[in-house]
């Protein structure tokens, strides 16, 4: 089954280089994915190559060129936005490439690199770039407590909304791990400079996970498939970053140094060791997800 591509003007940024660029690079993804049904191996495995050769040299021309227009306009963010390009371009997508050479090209390996790049292209877009034609690029500081509690749920709010058109209301300001269907479980952990910790637990309701992975894609899922948790996962990283700001410290600035798909099992022992420092669950009209911040 072939599928179109479609391009969803929401994802526009309003930098008509910027935006003719992500353009294309969707197309490149979507025609991967593509590729990736044809039943010919031979075929289908020197399709993936090159399709991965053409997506790596433009996404390296790409991040060149915003890069340029970030400098351009004396983007205040700069530094940061471009060590997010530095880790795509030269440890994500090479990471991703050594797992497809020594899977010799597997089926699992393909959708695993096509969901990784959808995600972080889509999640990069919606959360990051946008932030170049934003007029207020800085927050002001908030207030621990009650008051931090208060603009976290705002921020996760408005994140799902420009994400996903979706609108994310909080079910439960307490929750504490309890079941609400089939899930996804995700962890982030996160460390500092001195050592100190922080863990970010998410929880996603499986028909959530196919519907908005599958509506950026333009695919349907009928069963959750490497693609879609790979671009999930991605989601989430990117969604965590957008808002670490609200509950870490400038100055003890903390690092991703590990990722994983928890069993619900090992997501329940996670409360059981560790009660969450925030622990929010939100409801949307295509089903649930819980976010927690955890400090061991």
């Amino acid at each position: 089954m072939k599928y179109d591509i479609v391009w969803d003007d929401s994802f526009n940024v309003g930098v008509e280089i910027v935006d003719k660029a992500h353009q294309r690079l969707m197309a490149i993804v979507r025609k991967m994915i593509n590729l990736a049904q044809d039943t010919e191996e031979e075929k289908k495995r020197w399709a993936c190559e090159e399709g991965i050769k053409y997506f790596k040299s433009y996404t390296v021309k790409h991040f060149a060129e915003e890069e340029s227009y970030m400098r351009s306009i004396d983007y205040e963010e700069y530094e940061k936005h471009k060590q997010l390009h530095d880790e795509m371009r030269e440890k994500t997508i090479p990471e991703l490439e050594r797992k497809l050479e020594a899977s010799d090209y597997s089926e699992e390996a393909i959708n695993e690199f096509l969901g990784v790049c959808m995600g972080w292209l889509t999640g990069h877009i919606m959360i990051e770039d946008r932030k170049l034609t934003r007029v207020d690029n800085n927050r002001k500081d908030i207030q621990p407590d009650e008051e931090e509690l208060e603009h976290l749920i705002l921020a996760i709010s408005q994140t799902i909304q420009s994400l996903f058109q979706l609108n994310a209301e909080v079910d439960n300001e307490r929750y504490e791990g309890e079941n609400f269907g089939k899930a996804i479980y995700y962890k982030l952990s996160y460390q500092n400079l001195h050592g100190e910790k922080l863990h970010v637990l998410f929880a996603i309701e499986k028909s959530l996970v196919s519907r908005t992975v599958g509506k950026m894609l333009f695919l349907t899922f009928h069963k959750l498939n490497k693609t879609a948790i790979s671009a999930m996962q991605q989601l989430a990283q990117q969604i965590t970053r957008n808002l670490r700001t609200y509950f870490t410290h400038a100055e003890s600035s903390f690092s991703l140094y590990d990722d994983e798909i928890l069993s619900t099992k090992e997501f329940y022992q996670e409360f059981e060791a560790v009660s969450p420092q925030y622990s929010l669950l939100f409801q949307t009209d295509l089903g649930y997800f819980a976010f927690c911040i955890q400090r061991p």
